[in-house]
């Protein structure tokens, strides 16, 4: 028995000395030293060939854009290598009363974390105005209340004034006025312009009301319809006017004859009847002379 234990002792000192003697010779502390170098080789390749493909580690807080010019973002962009798309949009209710260039959003968002030469997309209030169609008067809209809402939807700012006019209902539209200048045939037949959406120039619409009670009639007698109109219209009175064959240019015809008679007495709203002739009458220059003459003391 101690025989066979001796035996075996022996056996494992040789296996032993054989072992050590190999991990110890020259041939295996080479070849292991080249394993091992090759793998710490490929581990700094592949380690250092992915931080360059993924900029791995440089993750950084994404800056906050919204609200800068774009022109400043651009430089400060350029900064950490930040590649810029922009998406410009025009006048809307909530960017209304940005300067033009203005950062509205972006992606990614402020703070996120993000890495460099990332691109990040912008939305930017582009210059000039966005430009709406004017809804067009049909017959079916011509109520004020039903107008606006059309006009809010489109984003076009309208302010508005009363005008007696007892031959309607009471808020019809009955003028559309932009620029000073009236344009409601136009809209009427759909025809006009866009318009600027957001502007600080609104729209005017002219809406009727109902009158109380009486007012004397002006006299317009030897004035050109123009200025016929006018005075009507401040004296709370509605126009109609027929021109004889000579008329050419019917804002400058003059009046010749009205009805009522100036001073007559009728209600607001109600209508004066004008007859037109293209010259001046001959009896305005005695009316005339008489508004110009001096007064004596």
């Amino acid at each position: 028995m101690k025989e066979n234990l001796s035996e075996i002792w022996e056996k494992i000192k040789h296996f032993g000395l054989e072992v050590f003697a190999f991990v110890t010779s020259k041939i295996f502390i080479k070849n292991f030293a080249g394993v091992i170098g090759m793998l710490i080789v490929l581990f700094f390749f592949t380690t250092t060939w992915l931080k360059c493909y993924t900029n791995h580690g440089e993750a950084i807080h994404m800056t906050n854009y919204v609200g800068k010019n774009l022109l400043d973002v651009k430089d400060e962009a350029k900064t950490k290598d930040f590649q810029i798309v922009v998406d410009s949009v025009g006048n809307t209710e909530g960017n209304k009363n940005l300067p033009v260039l203005t950062v509205i959003d972006q992606d990614p968002k402020p703070d996120a974390l993000v890495k460099e030469k990332r691109t990040v997309y912008l939305t930017v209030k582009k210059i000039g105005f966005e430009y709406a169609e004017l809804p067009q008067l049909d017959g079916s809209n011509e109520s004020f209340d039903v107008y606006k809402k059309q006009l809010m939807l489109k984003g076009i700012n309208y302010t508005s004034l009363y005008r007696v006019d007892s031959r309607v209902a009471e808020n019809t539209i009955l003028d559309v006025k932009y620029l000073g200048k009236k344009i409601t045939n136009e809209v009427r037949d759909g025809k006009y312009d866009k318009v600027p959406k957001y502007s600080k120039t609104p729209l005017t619409i002219v809406i009727s009301k109902k009158g109380y009670g009486n007012t004397n009639v002006p006299n317009t007698v030897c004035k050109t319809l123009s200025e016929a109109k006018l005075i009507l219209e401040n004296s709370n009175l509605t126009i109609n006017f027929e021109a004889d064959q000579t008329v050419v240019d019917k804002d400058n015809a003059y009046v010749w004859l009205q009805n009522p008679a100036a001073g007559s007495s009728i209600r607001f709203g109600e209508q004066v009847r004008l007859r037109l002739t293209q010259n001046l009458p001959d009896d305005c220059d005695d009316f005339i002379n008489e508004l110009e003459a001096p007064i004596e003391n």
